[in-house]
């Protein structure tokens, strides 16, 4: 529905997800503009005026009518330090009624279980709160890290895209997934 928004913040046993503020910019940059994080991504590493950029799109989208872009701030607990961030974007809800799922985390959080906690959060929000039909998400192929998290949170792999995507080695296959509304649990 158009007019539906997700109640925010939301919060797990051990992890917030809120809006964006002007305060994470530090915070957001260390994880942006770091290779490693970076690597299988389309974006970065960033120069800190990318990152700024980004983050005033992030906090002018709050306010649009519908909203289509959630990109939300990790932290952890009542910690206001930003850990990384999840991103919600809806697509056409008059005719397709999904949303596309992604993330990034800062290299000390790895291997933590935060990103499928998270997500998992922020699916069933995204379910309940914008009523959406169907959750999907690319990621590189190379970045078993990802598929690992997207195949732990139930999606299924729909497709696999041949060099599909341009990055800064060449052109890479992507991985498609999606979960429906029915099948999430």
């Amino acid at each position: 529905m158009p007019g539906r928004r997700l109640h925010l913040p939301i919060t797990t046993e051990r992890l917030v997800l809120r809006d964006l503020r002007t305060g994470d910019l530090d915070a957001m940059h260390a994880y942006a503009s770091h290779k490693d994080v970076t690597r299988f991504l389309f974006w970065g590493p960033n120069e800190l005026e990318d990152t700024c950029g980004s983050l005033s799109a992030f906090i002018a989208a709050q306010a649009e009518t519908p909203r289509i872009i959630y990109e939300l701030g990790l932290t952890l607990g009542e910690d206001e330090r930003l850990l990384g961030a999840l991103c919600l974007y809806r697509g056409d809800h008059e005719t397709r009624n999904d949303a596309e799922i992604g993330f990034v985390l800062h290299p000390d959080c790895w291997g933590q279980g935060y990103v499928t906690e998270a997500a998992q959060a922020l699916m069933s929000a995204g379910f309940t709160d914008l009523e959406l039909h169907r959750i999907w998400a690319t990621c590189d192929a190379r970045n078993g890290a990802s598929v690992r998290v997207l195949e732990k949170l139930g999606m299924q792999r729909e497709a696999t895209f041949r060099s599909s995507r341009k990055v800064a080695e060449g052109w890479v296959d992507e991985h498609s997934y999606a979960v429906l509304r029915a099948e999430f649990t």
